[in-house]
């Protein structure tokens, strides 16, 4: 037995099932010089789920000595991980599996043997060859080859015309995938199929109205998995508009996608969908229990965004050099061995060339909510360029809009964008919870105005009327002291308790008159802000690291197609 080994526990990334297992973009947490006669299946579990945030360890796997995935699903397994310790396999990666993730296909580690490589000094009294026998190098079959790259290319579309054909030797991870594939088949053929026999080894397909088609799909001795062995694809029936191979299982994988992108996706416009694309009658009760379906399963998975987001913060700083992305994680969870979520921070290092290169010292904040399963809160900045377009900032995602949230918020950008120097500074906003506070304590130079569209939602709903709304506007857009006091008496002629209600907001915040000219911007109206909002409408409703990318695509986009027109007009 070997006297050390350290023990990597890989963790935040994914699995890559197809072509094959891999396990990518990860972290990593290490025992080191750890005893292996003190191995435990039972120990490895619990660091899975104690430190690094998973709910249960639904299958644990760890890289034998050539790099292969082994299962190890007791310390039967562990035991047998023992006897391959050497000097050159001294270091032994863990990965789990957990509970909203797709099983991985691999072999148990009791059942099968690594090879142990050993350094060997030959000897020969024969010359060797100028060239080197590659007549024994197995060649590729160009069949198998074609086979592999229509696996590969097997992806739910909307038309499923990736699986308008089945063929021999095809190949799946797992019974369930081979089910679900001829389901598609079935649906986007408009086949009626039924099970002819059905066990965990194997499944036999017939067609409903007596057509010579038969599909057998069983283990493959040869390979993991299973294939399809037999097949005869000739059919003479007509078209089904009621498939039984239209599962819930098969529909929700079809619709998972769509479901995702659009949580409000209504049954009846599923039914729809279906019945245009494949003439397909679903009952409305069997859609709602696919969409629920969907939606369970989607639960999981938002929760396991949460967890590879150390990962993708890693990923954002390496391919965007310069980037700030801070994440806080709560500390009274760690203090229970869990790992909790609380806000995350971005700001890409090009924003803040384009802040530093020439944008006016004018910042738009703001909140909103998420659409999804998720409840967390984005808090965004805003600048704006000098065709008073918005241009992102920063943003961020927290638990809660409070004053501690805004004073974390408004600090990083304070640090990213350099405003140590907050004299001149121009933020607009709403009157959110705790936002007042926060300006004033961290950027107290800083002059802070405050949408009139929000105070006047306020006032109104005392003061009504269209006259007495453009007045508190007119009073707003002042210029100059004189006219502001002018459109207050016309006020004050309608009702005074309306000038002192109106009065309580102080005037410096909200009324041109009293604004500074540093930035030149004289808005009155925090609408620049709100229109980032709604163009991220959609990317709301995902899990978190989704929308997240689809930010800062958009913002990329936008940035680079403003650039274009830029260098057009120049």
């Amino acid at each position: 037995m070997f006297d050390k080994v350290d023990l990597v526990f890989n963790y935040g990334g994914k699995w890559v099932l197809h072509p094959q297992v891999v396990y990518i973009k990860k972290q990593n947490h290490v025992w080191e010089g750890y005893d292996p006669d003190l191995l435990s299946y039972v120990d490895i579990c619990n660091e899975y789920i104690e430190k690094l945030g998973f709910r249960v360890v639904k299958q644990l796997l760890v890289t034998g000595p050539s790099g292969r995935y082994f299962l190890v699903e007791s310390d039967a397994g562990i035991r047998t991980l023992q006897s391959y310790l050497s000097s050159e396999f001294c270091v032994l990666q863990f990965f789990a599996v957990d509970e909203s993730e797709d099983n991985v296909s691999a072999p148990n580690i009791i059942y099968h043997k690594e090879p142990c490589f050993v350094s060997v000094d030959v000897g020969t009294d024969c010359e060797s060859g100028g060239e080197e026998d590659d007549d024994n190098e197995p060649v590729p079959d160009s069949e198998e080859l074609e086979l592999f790259r229509k696996e590969k290319k097997r992806e739910v579309n909307e038309k499923l015309d990736r699986f308008l054909v089945l063929e021999k030797g095809m190949s799946f991870k797992d019974l369930d995938e081979a089910k679900r594939v001829v389901s598609h088949y079935a649906v986007s053929n408009k086949k009626g199929l039924k099970v002819d026999h059905s066990d965990n080894h194997r499944v036999r397909y017939k067609c409903d109205s007596g057509c010579p088609f038969v599909c057998l799909i069983s283990e493959d001795n040869k390979n993991q998995g299973f294939k399809i062995k037999t097949l005869h694809l000739e059919h003479n029936c007509q078209p089904t508009f009621k498939n039984r191979r239209a599962t819930q299982q098969a529909l929700a994988h079809y619709f998972k996608n769509k479901v995702q992108n659009n949580p409000k996706y209504k049954v009846k416009d599923m039914r729809q969908d279906l019945d245009d694309q494949f003439s397909l009658n679903i009952s409305a009760s069997k859609m709602k229990r696919v969409k629920r379906l969907i939606l369970e399963k989607l639960e999981g998975s938002y929760l396991d965004d949460f967890n590879r987001l150390e990962a993708y913060a890693q990923e954002l700083r390496d391919s965007n050099p310069g980037t700030d992305v801070v994440i806080n994680i709560s500390k009274e969870a760690l203090e229970q061995g869990k790992r909790r979520f609380l806000r995350m921070y971005v700001c890409f290092q090009a924003l803040k060339s384009g802040w530093r290169g020439g944008l006016r010292p004018f910042i738009g904040l703001d909140g909103t909510f998420f659409k999804g399963k998720c409840r967390e809160i984005l808090l965004v900045a805003l600048g704006q360029d000098s065709q008073k377009h918005f241009y992102p900032l920063a943003w961020a995602v927290v638990d809660r809009e409070t004053s501690r949230t805004w004073k974390w918020f408004i600090q990083l950008l304070r640090n990213s964008l350099e405003l140590a120097d907050d004299e001149g500074l121009t933020l607009m906003s709403d009157m959110q919870k705790g936002l007042i506070d926060a300006v004033t304590h961290v950027l107290p130079k800083a002059h802070h105005r405050w949408c009139v569209r929000h105070i006047e939602a306020k006032w109104s709903k005392m003061w009504r009327g269209i006259e007495m709304k453009k007045l508190m506007w007119w009073s707003a857009w002042s210029t100059y002291e004189e006219e502001f006091h002018d459109q207050l008496n016309s006020i004050g002629v309608v009702s005074e308790q309306a000038v002192k209600y109106l009065l309580w907001y102080p005037a410096d915040h909200w009324c041109r008159t009293y604004f500074d000219t540093v930035c030149k911007n004289f808005s009155v109206e925090n609408n620049f802000t709100e229109s980032f909002n709604k163009w991220i409408l959609e990317a709301r409703n995902k899990s978190i690291i989704k929308m997240l990318e689809d930010i800062r695509i958009k913002v990329y986009l936008f940035e680079y197609k403003g650039f274009v027109n830029l260098y057009a007009i120049s």
